[in-house]
């Protein structure tokens, strides 16, 4: 894949940032007023566990937010990913488009845009790159040479085994080529039946992922077993020395993962020398 727009930090998808292990159970964290007013940002530690060059935020807004005018952010990449309420935005030339759960919009090269609306009851993920970045607004949209791509959560976007793991159903929300390979984003389920895991691997990638449904553990190197529940998030890196274990998980499970680069190879591995015993029916 050719490498057509260089960002900001000067990584690429050959030499891609490095993304640390962290972890942010659903009730950790601090929430603060984010950038959008009405709506409150709570930061799920990937500004640290990536040295600045991106952020993975949570926002939310109980009782609904009017939007701002035309802006546009000085950085490379911006995702949103709504799961619950909706928000309603316009693209230059184009009519509002509302945005309910599982809808996804994603930019590189800091586009023109405006939120014109957040119902009560909105909450979204939101990734950025960098962690830190400029917006400039104005009276309307300018010119730009950036890409937005939107998506919604329809039955026919999944995809039986496209992915490392032939027993999940997958959603790719199409960040691979826009980001010149940088970033691969998509959403894994179960498909109904309970499943003994994946068994222990590591990946030439890191992965930050959110559950959306469902339950699972995981275990990475010879640290505890650590439940997986709706609204956790984690980060595990890339290598052998991020050995790891997702077992079981419930026929309802579903995660967002975020995949810094896109293009890798998954290897099978024998578990940690010391770690912990897997739960029953876990796959060893």
């Amino acid at each position: 894949m050719s490498e057509t727009r260089e960002w900001q930090g000067g990584w690429t998808a050959r030499e891609p940032i490095q993304l640390g292990h962290v972890s942010m159970p659903a009730d950790a964290g601090n929430w603060a007023p984010s950038a959008r007013a009405g709506v409150e940002s709570r930061d799920l530690g990937l500004i640290g566990a990536s040295d600045g060059a991106m952020s993975v935020a949570h926002l939310r807004s109980a009782d609904g937010a009017e939007g701002g005018g035309w802006q546009r952010h000085d950085l490379d990449f911006q995702f949103l990913y709504v799961t619950g309420g909706s928000v309603t935005i316009e693209q230059p030339g184009g009519d509002p488009v509302e945005l309910g759960e599982g809808a996804v919009v994603h930019r590189t090269g800091g586009g023109w845009h405006r939120e014109l609306s957040f119902s009560p009851g909105f909450e979204a993920y939101e990734i950025t790159s960098p962690a830190r970045f400029s917006t400039e607004t104005a009276e309307g949209p300018g010119e730009d040479d950036s890409r937005t791509e939107i998506s919604f959560d329809l039955p026919e976007a999944y995809e039986r085994g496209a992915g490392p793991r032939k027993f999940f159903d997958y959603r790719d929300l199409g960040t691979m080529e826009p980001t010149d390979g940088r970033v691969h984003i998509h959403v894994v389920k179960a498909t109904g039946e309970p499943g003994d895991g994946t068994g222990w691997h590591y990946h030439t990638m890191a992965q930050w992922f959110l559950i959306l449904s469902g339950d699972s553990h995981i275990r990475v190197e010879d640290g505890p077993n650590t439940p997986l529940l709706p609204g956790d998030t984690m980060c595990v890196g890339y290598g052998p020395g991020q050995r790891h274990n997702v077992a079981p998980f419930s026929g309802d499970y579903a995660v967002l993962e975020m995949c810094v680069p896109a293009i890798y190879e998954t290897t099978a591995t024998e578990p940690p020398e010391n770690a912990q015993p897997g739960l029953p029916g876990a796959r060893e």
